[in-house]
């Protein structure tokens, strides 16, 4: 009884190391899909977080060329990097954390200056405050999606005026961007490396 026991865990264990030969093997013909599509997910909520802050910025600001840069750098780099991810490239993996960083570091730029110049602004008009410098610096820093009296008249304000939520919601694109970046970036990595291994143990025995 205690034999049979045995020989089931021997064959179950062999069972096991053989399915991970086998899907590491599969490896060698078959992409990396998670962390390329993980990648794309990441451009995606980066750009949809971009374009709420620059429908909510003064077009005339600086920080909307800031954001514009940011946004085709991410663009274009999160694109090679999640294409070479596909491939099991080490590089392309590290350049998606990398990627996912920087989006983690823009939620604490843009749109916290979104919320703060919103705050002076509505704290402002509390206050029947419409002439002070204070007011007028927070008032050039928001868009008409924002500040506009009428917003019926603004055709591309189609989130609420709101700055604090344009904010918020912006910070959590960009979060989910970091995360999907980070993640994509450390399963390509990880796998990578499984193939990697797996191929020097095959050159060895050549």
């Amino acid at each position: 009884m205690i034999n049979e026991q045995e020989k089931r865990a021997s064959l179950n264990k062999m069972s096991d190391l053989e399915y991970q030969k086998n899907d590491t093997e599969m490896m060698r013909y078959r992409p990396n899909g998670l962390s390329h599509k993980l990648g794309l997910l990441g451009m995606a909520a980066s750009i949809f977080g971009a374009f709420i802050c620059l429908n909510s910025m003064a077009t005339d600001n600086i920080q909307v060329l800031l954001i514009i840069v940011i946004n085709i750098v991410i663009l274009l780099g999160g694109f090679l990097a999640a294409e070479k991810a596909k491939s099991y490239s080490k590089v392309g993996s590290i350049a998606q954390i990398v990627f996912g960083g920087v989006c983690v570091a823009r939620m604490f730029y843009i749109p916290l200056v979104l919320i703060i110049n919103y705050g002076i602004y509505e704290g402002c008009i509390a206050k029947g405050d419409k002439t002070s410098e204070t007011y007028n610096n927070a008032k050039a820093n928001l868009g008409a999606t924002i500040t506009s009296v009428d917003q019926k008249l603004v055709a591309n304000a189609f989130l609420p005026s709101s700055g604090t939520f344009r904010g918020v919601f912006a910070m959590v694109l960009f979060a989910i961007a970091g995360a999907c970046f980070i993640a994509a970036g450390v399963i390509g990595y990880l796998r990578s490396q499984k193939l990697s291994k797996y191929l020097d143990s095959i050159n060895a025995k050549d």
